[in-house]
């Protein structure tokens, strides 16, 4: 994602959101990394907001970050958890929203990435895929009549 940013941050906005820990040390499922460097499960927005630059900051990443409020939100609108990557065009419909991670997430890299070179070579946005599963492709809480 770094090199993704790095690469096409002159024609598109790229933002990481943290939500919850999904396999935090003090969990049901915890992972090497989070008993390594002792993550929990935050209680408090200001608690959320420090690991998540404590991890920016050992990944060395530079992608602007957003934090996802303490109700979760963001990741509830959409199914973010685990790894999900969007793309969401200037209307504010999807223009890509991958499988679930950790297997959408590669691919939806790729699918993201496609997009932006297209838009790169032709200043246009790609048309949307026809006829497919149109919740996949809409944001939360839109419709039709909605822009």
């Amino acid at each position: 994602m770094e090199k993704m940013y790095q690469d096409y941050k002159d024609i598109a906005e790229f933002r990481m959101v943290y939500i919850r820990e999904a396999h935090a040390a003090d969990g049901d499922r915890p992972v090497g990394i989070a008993r390594e460097k002792e993550i929990n499960q935050q209680t408090t927005y200001e608690g959320r907001c420090t690991t998540a630059k404590m991890l920016f900051n050992d990944k060395s990443l530079t992608i602007p970050c957003l934090i996802d409020s303490m109700d979760n939100k963001t990741n509830t609108a959409y199914s973010a958890q685990p790894d999900r990557v969007f793309l969401v065009r200037k209307d504010g419909r999807l223009a890509v929203a991958a499988d679930k991670g950790p297997r959408g997430f590669g691919p939806g890299v790729k699918d993201v990435e496609k997009w932006l070179v297209e838009f790169r070579k032709t200043s246009k946005e790609p048309a949307l895929p026809i006829a497919e599963d149109k919740a996949k492709k809409e944001p939360a809480g839109s419709s039709d009549g909605e822009k």
